[in-house]
């Protein structure tokens, strides 16, 4: 079971307290009026009176006013102390911010044109997107890791919380203006559902994946995957080729003891 931490995500519960408490002032007031037979003014003053428990010393006539009030006074007052009390928590644990950022982080993303869209950032995904930062290539981070999501955002990089197998999530990476996706995720039957839901979202968008079994990989490009990566047989071949040729050099990722201190 995944639970959602993108602090957007509480916005809207946020938009429905403050909703309910809207309706319920002026329902509350329309009824005082009709019953009591009050102005507007007087009518949402015994409201306010009733939901804050200010008692300023005014009292409805009607038996259904009265019950009204008393409806106010348990249920309203309750209602107004846990909004006041979540914005309280918004505001404090530093989510506003977090969220005006997220904002800003959306309005770059819908700006970018010929980007890549990079799905996972584990072992492989992080020196793909070291080299992508390293050219200067705009690229975006789609990983379900919360953790990582928000160091990649604290060092200014574009990473989106969330399954790149979502659409709605490749559309707010901006598939549709996007060049390439790459999909490294680790799990090849992930990253056939990520390639299947890319092409839904945009048939024309170019695919690389990474692979971890050759007859996977031919399932990939089957279902329109441009290039595969099988980062063993990649290794294993480099290796080999370092013995044959009797010397070990850095070439595509082969590394010698000085090059990793």
């Amino acid at each position: 079971m995944r639970f959602n931490l993108d602090p957007r995500s509480r916005l809207p519960s946020l938009k429905m307290v403050f909703v309910v408490i809207i309706a319920v002032l002026i329902v509350s007031t329309a009824i005082i009026r009709y019953y009591d037979n009050k102005s507007w003014i007087d009518s949402f003053f015994l409201v306010i009176d009733s939901m804050t428990h200010a008692h300023f010393g005014t009292y409805p006539e009607a038996t259904t006013t009265k019950f009204l009030m008393v409806f106010l006074t348990v249920f309203g007052y309750g209602l107004l102390i846990y909004f006041i009390s979540f914005l309280v928590e918004f505001f404090v644990s530093g989510q506003l911010m977090e969220v005006m950022g997220m904002r800003r982080i959306d309005k770059e993303i819908g700006r970018m044109m010929d980007h890549i869209i990079l799905c996972g950032y584990g072992r492989v995904g992080s020196v793909v997107g070291t080299e992508l930062s390293d050219n200067k290539i705009p690229f975006v981070v789609i990983d379900k890791d919360n953790d990582i999501v928000e160091k990649l955002r604290s060092e200014g990089v574009h990473a989106l919380w969330g399954d790149a197998t979502d659409v709605s999530l490749l559309k707010e990476a901006g598939i549709d203006r996007a060049s390439f996706l790459v999909t490294v995720l680790g799990d090849d039957s992930e990253t056939i559902v990520a390639i299947l839901t890319a092409k839904e979202a945009k048939p024309s968008i170019r695919i690389i994946a990474r692979s971890s079994r050759e007859e996977m990989a031919k399932r990939m490009f089957q279902i329109g995957a441009e290039r595969i990566i099988l980062p063993e047989f990649v290794g294993g071949q480099e290796i080999a080729q370092s013995i044959l040729n009797k010397q070990l050099c850095k070439n595509k990722g082969l590394f010698t003891e000085d090059d990793l201190l």
